[in-house]
């Protein structure tokens, strides 16, 4: 089965009709403004290096790519500062702008450091995070593992867009308070109308549709208005019983499973989502997949309700050429590709 350019056409009509845009324009959008704004990124930070100096560092505002696993390489660390480089030199000015006043830390390490027998490495990282949710020393934290637990280094990989678009969603963008951080929160729920549309329009095809599940990065902030997929409460199987329960280690994960390292209170998907999609946009051969549980075909062009580069035609609706993804796209084109 072929999906003619008239079916497609009356996909992508219906679904965008959620998020009040058509395929081909982008009602919120203003012209970039010239990227002048610098951002200072680093490679060091002077005599702090070990848990107990954490107290006492001093950090200047900007970006820290920081060795602190004891196996971290330059050439590792060169990689990811390149990479925090780009995004800053494509990203609207105003989003420069919000990370140039913020002090953030992505730190190399293994995986390994921060597991249950924690290295000083991990300690040290662990003791930021700990000063960072006291909002103290720094305003925000992630890891790039160049030893992951299935052996990948993440610093050849695209890791580093991912975790800085979280950074951005989390300690970044001032939510309401900001522009981009409004419209952050905008398209996500547009995203999430969206999907309920493109069910619509693809039961009525017969084809596949995207689900998304909340639950993993709910971070215990789910209310009622949950994305097409995510199930309410959210539940794991106990080992014991083999039956769904919403307590886990004792914590209550009815509302989506808390994070340990990022201990605010937000939804942790849209940074998590625009990350995934971040990569996808920059190279489709690297990124990590968001959709893995729900059939999600990891090809096609973004949001464009057209099969075009899909193996399957019938996948559309369940690939990254899903309409549903058009605000989240938009968004991206808007405020991290102005400048690319």
């Amino acid at each position: 089965m072929n999906l003619g350019r008239i079916t497609t056409a009356v996909l992508i009509a219906s679904t965008l009709s959620a998020c009040g845009g058509s395929n081909d324009s982008n009602n919120n959008s203003t012209p970039a403004k010239p990227s002048s704004t610098k951002v200072n990124v680093f490679s060091s930070v002077a005599n702090c290096a070990v848990k107990v100096d954490v107290p006492n560092c001093h950090f200047e505002n900007g970006i820290y790519v920081l060795n602190i696993g004891k196996n971290a390489t330059s050439v590792q660390q060169k990689r990811v500062i390149a990479q925090v480089n780009n995004m800053m030199k494509w990203a609207h000015d105003d989003v420069r702008k919000q990370f140039a006043n913020k002090r953030i830390v992505i730190g190399l390490m293994e995986a390994s450091d921060v597991g249950e027998r924690p290295t000083p490495a991990g300690e040290f990282a662990m003791k930021l995070n700990e000063q960072k949710q006291k909002g103290l020393t720094i305003d925000g934290i992630e890891l790039v593992y160049i030893k992951n637990e299935d052996g990948t280094d993440e610093s050849t990989r695209l890791t580093t867009y991912q975790k800085l678009l979280q950074v951005y969603d989390y300690y970044v963008d001032a939510n309401n308070n900001s522009t981009p951080g409004t419209e952050l929160t905008a398209a996500y729920q547009q995203f999430k109308r969206a999907l309920k549309s493109a069910k619509v329009a693809a039961d009525a095809n017969k084809l596949e549709y995207l689900t998304f599940n909340e639950c993993n990065y709910g971070n215990q902030q789910l209310g009622a208005d949950r994305a097409l997929g995510t199930p309410s409460p959210c539940t794991v199987i106990d080992e014991d019983t083999g039956k769904p329960t919403s307590m886990v280690d004792g914590e209550d994960i009815s509302n989506g499973k808390p994070d340990m390292t990022h201990r605010v209170k937000l939804n942790l998907n849209p940074g998590a989502l625009l990350g995934s999609l971040y990569e996808y946009k920059l190279d489709p051969n690297k990124n990590e997949v968001p959709f893995s549980n729900s059939g999600f075909v990891d090809q096609g062009v973004v949001a464009s309700g057209q099969p075009d580069g899909l193996t399957d035609p019938k996948k559309v609706m369940n690939s990254w050429a899903t309409p549903a993804i058009k605000p989240l796209n938009d968004y991206l084109n808007k405020w991290f590709f102005a400048n690319k």
